[in-house]
């Protein structure tokens, strides 16, 4: 009975995760996303043969060769006619759970009862890296070639020669993933120096060495490298970035280091024990240490790269990143149940469960107000982009300057873009029958001057809040909140994302209300053109019912910047 019921908790935990992230899911790219569109757009003007469709997958794109992405995504443009960003999601998600079931083969072998993997989904089937699990290339980019590294790892384990020329092709793949794919090879040559498999360990350092020559070959360096500026700021992304699952909490930087610095000196206890067997000590190692340790070592190895070449900018904690902060937690806890027998008491054991669920839930309610956020900021942009040719997810620059190929690539239909939640002639329809509210709305608007840091110098971006917490009325957790912005001068329509604010916990628990009343826009400084704007709010439930509440204040944008009227 108490198997049937971790496996039932175990799926469920696993469907939750899935549909949530299918949920929250649109059919629109976001910033690096463009690069597909870029691929495809090149390769449909025809002409270029084998060669030089394969130049163009392994093209270099901000350091990395995303030539697994751009295949995938140039495989369902010939079958389909179109690129799906959707549908990318969906395969992320799959990765996620296949990386999730070799953690739970690696659990296997313990022949622990299945409940002591309980914690596992909590931990690692949850929202914080939401950039991979719902953000399509560099979704695919992670969790495909941590599938790779995974796959590698469960070959090399099955010690014969086949098994082992698959490992290789897998961190190949892996390497035309994404940049730090490479860093595959050198998890699977850790593994074999556990087992004093010098052989295999050396032809993996050759297969590495020629990967990483074809990978030089017409390699451009992005923009984000350079050496850190100090030891300390090394150390606190080294230790940060593995620990960054404890981020959730206040203090995020200081709490990842030291949980960063407890795990990696746990896993140095079990390197040692194990390189006993060197000395022809007698050793006991579990089954699956050596193949966790190896999952370990990739992403320690993962981790100092990214804190040499990033932590110049400050922390290295991104969620794009914390995929490998959560397993490097889960596989923390499975090292601890095969080695400490203090964390196999039925008491423990319960403990751990519990605030593991109390952390996946914590999870779910800290980010899915910016998850929300950016499906709203999505849907808003499938209206903007089809009728005004413009988006408010990425900065006008970006958009400017991947013109040449996003409004090709719209116009020959393989940029094809679900149905906007509303049209135009209804939204004029909804201003001309609204009545100006004499209702004050308690609109405020926030200014914020922001910092960001380049190799070259430090840039200020201005960005503006648009917000109210009392009217409208509060929304439910599901829909859509939008900002409806009227050019008075040619009668243009944008829609923006204006979802609330996130209600406080306490009282999330007490009425179980996830947003507060009222609204909340983002807008950069040159997001809108000069102007004065009529402002309403927009509701659209998941069956298209739409509610329109026409503000009672406009909004002018000049040159110095925006105000409320």
């Amino acid at each position: 009975m108490q198997r049937i019921l971790a496996v039932a908790v175990i799926f469920f935990v696993a469907f939750i995760f899935v549909i949530y992230n299918y949920y929250y899911a649109v059919n629109f790219p976001y910033q690096d996303d463009f690069l597909l569109i870029q691929f495809i757009e090149t390769i449909s003007q025809g002409g270029l043969g084998v060669a030089g469709v394969l130049k163009e997958m392994f093209r270099t794109f901000n350091d990395h060769k995303a030539a697994v992405p751009r295949f995938i995504s140039l495989m369902e443009y010939y079958a389909t006619g179109r690129l799906n960003f959707r549908f990318y999601i969906v395969l992320v998600s799959v990765n996620l759970i296949y990386i999730f079931y070799f953690l739970y083969l690696e659990f296997k072998k313990s022949r622990l009862p299945l409940i002591y993997f309980l914690p596992a989904p909590f931990l690692f089937l949850q929202p914080l890296y939401h950039e991979i699990s719902n953000w399509a290339l560099t979704g695919m980019q992670h969790s495909y070639l941590t599938a790779f590294t995974v796959t590698a790892i469960i070959l090399v384990s099955r010690r014969s020669n086949p098994a082992f020329y698959g490992a290789m092709f897998c961190c190949f793949l892996a390497t035309f993933t994404h940049g730090n794919g490479i860093l595959s090879f050198p998890a699977i040559i850790f593994y074999f120096l556990c087992l004093k498999d010098f052989k295999r360990a050396i032809l993996t350092t050759v297969f590495m060495i020629t990967c990483f020559l074809i990978y030089i070959i017409g390699y451009e360096s992005g923009q984000a490298g350079k050496l850190p500026n100090d030891v300390i700021s090394f150390l606190s992304s080294l230790f940060g970035f593995i620990g960054s699952s404890m981020s959730l909490w206040s203090q995020p930087v200081l709490w990842s280091a030291v949980w960063g610095i407890v795990m990696v000196a746990f896993m140095v206890f079990i390197v040692f024990k194990i390189a006993r067997t060197y000395f022809n000590e007698p050793v006991t190692v579990k089954p699956g240490t050596v193949e966790l340790l190896a999952l370990f070592a990739f992403i320690f190895i993962t981790s100092t790269v990214i804190a040499i070449f990033r932590s110049w900018a400050g922390s290295t904690i991104a969620s794009r990143f914390q995929i490998y902060a959560s397993l490097a937690t889960v596989i923390f806890y499975l090292m601890l149940i095969d080695y400490a027998a203090f964390f196999r008491k039925k008491s423990v054991l319960t403990v751990v469960i519990g605030l593991s669920i109390f952390y996946c839930a914590y999870s779910y309610y800290k980010f899915t107000g910016m998850v929300a956020g950016q499906k709203t900021t999505y849907l808003a942009d499938v209206y903007n982009w089809k009728t005004n040719r413009n988006m408010f997810s990425v900065e006008k620059s970006i958009t400017r300057n991947a013109d040449f190929y996003l409004t090709p690539g719209y116009e020959k239909g393989f940029f094809h873009l679900p149905d906007p939640v509303v049209e135009k002639p209804q939204l004029d329809s909804m201003f001309a029958a609204a009545r100006r509210s004499e209702v004050d709305y308690q609109i405020y608007m926030e200014k914020w001057d922001m910092e960001r840091l380049s190799r070259e110098k430090v840039e200020i971006l201005t960005h503006y809040f648009i917000s109210s917490t009392e009217l409208p009325a509060r929304k439910g957790l599901l829909g859509d909140r939008f900002l409806v912005l009227k050019d008075r001068q040619n009668g243009q329509l944008h829609l923006a994302n204006a979802n609330p604010k996130v209600e406080a916990r306490e009282k999330i628990v007490a009425n179980g209300t996830y947003y507060k009343p009222g609204f909340h826009s983002f807008f950069r400084k040159d997001d809108l053109a000069a102007g004065a704007y009529d402002l309403g709010i927009l509701d659209v439930s998941d069956e298209g019912e739409k509610a329109f509440f026409l503000l009672d204040k406009s909004l002018l944008v000049t040159t110095a910047g925006l105000t409320l009227q």
